[in-house]
């Protein structure tokens, strides 16, 4: 069975963890600083699944109180074609939209969107 929750053509991206450090992670592994969304990622793959490591830019971060209580799990990102028309039509099934769309650093400016589902915790939303 199949769900469509964003859209036609939506595609998995990855998995978001919380971390205190990347450093104490994946070593020397690359890291990009965000201010917007106030935090340090860094991508790797693993099992043939990319993980984003998120650790907080600064005091106010949004992962920072996911840390406190020592959650790591943070979201799952998906990649979708039109990110409004994905943000409206995932209303219906529950979704609502907590921040964006805006441009990510990470993914070289291309606009991201965080959703909140009661029943699917947090989804990021990447337009291809």
């Amino acid at each position: 069975m199949e769900l469509d929750l964003f859209g036609e053509g939506t595609q998995f991206d990855h998995i978001g963890i919380a971390v205190r450090s990347i450093e104490d992670i994946v070593g020397g592994n690359e890291k990009t600083k965000d201010d917007i969304q106030k935090v340090c990622v860094s991508f790797f793959d693993s099992a043939g699944v990319r993980f984003e490591l998120v650790e907080p830019a600064c005091e106010d971060s949004p992962v920072t109180r996911l840390l406190k209580n020592n959650q790591s799990l943070y979201h799952v990102c998906f990649r979708v074609d039109d990110i409004n028309a994905s943000i409206k039509g995932s209303r219906s099934k529950g979704f609502h939209l907590v921040s964006g769309p805006v441009p990510a650093v990470a993914f070289g400016g291309k606009k991201i969107a965080w959703l909140f589902s009661r029943v699917l915790g947090l989804v990021e939303l990447v337009e291809k």
